[in-house]
């Protein structure tokens, strides 16, 4: 049987092992604000972005991913049956950018024939700096989609992998009543 003493030392050893190392870590960026960056039109784009809206929703995709592509229509129509409530979807494509320009033109194109061909006609942006450096670096899987108020403060939790429309519009409706 341990003594007092020990079992204090053995809790001290347990919380410098396994606590420690976990508050030691960066935080995760609590707001998506603020950035500049363009849409895949060449836009500029700030995070006002989400000034207009009491909640957005925030798709983070791939041109490769077949489970972003599949519920990309879906976000479309959610985009639309929303729009009364004050909320908006928005995607950041995150495989576009490349170094060599014609590269670039290509993926871009991509980009553009997916959003044509799966009606998700929302703006979609592209992986700038800032944007990278506030979430993306931290981003390992896609789909993966947050929310944010109008401040660009990222609210409720973060889902990843593809969801069906009544999926994302009970998430939605659930999301909404913590910034209401």
């Amino acid at each position: 049987m341990l003594s007092r003493t020990h079992r204090n030392i053995v809790i001290l050893i347990i919380f410098v092992l396994l606590v420690a190392p976990l508050a030691a870590q960066a935080p995760e960026s609590k707001s998506l604000a603020p950035f500049w960056t363009l849409d895949l039109e060449g836009n500029e784009i700030t995070e006002t972005i989400f000034s207009p809206y009491q909640l957005t929703l925030v798709n983070i995709w791939a041109t490769f991913c077949s489970p972003c592509l599949q519920e990309m229509p879906a976000l479309a129509e959610l985009r639309n049956e929303f729009a009364s409530k004050n909320v908006n979807i928005i995607g950041i494509v995150t495989d576009v950018y490349h170094s060599n320009q014609k590269i670039f033109a290509e993926n871009r194109n991509t980009a553009n024939y997916i959003i044509d061909q799966t009606g998700a006609d929302y703006i979609h942006l592209l992986p700038s700096q800032d944007l990278v450096n506030l979430r993306l670096k931290d981003s390992q899987v896609v789909p993966e989609t947050f929310f944010v108020d109008s401040t660009g403060k990222i609210v409720g939790q973060t889902y990843y992998g593809a969801r069906n429309k009544n999926a994302w519009k009970k998430i939605i409706e659930s999301t909404l009543s913590l910034v209401e």
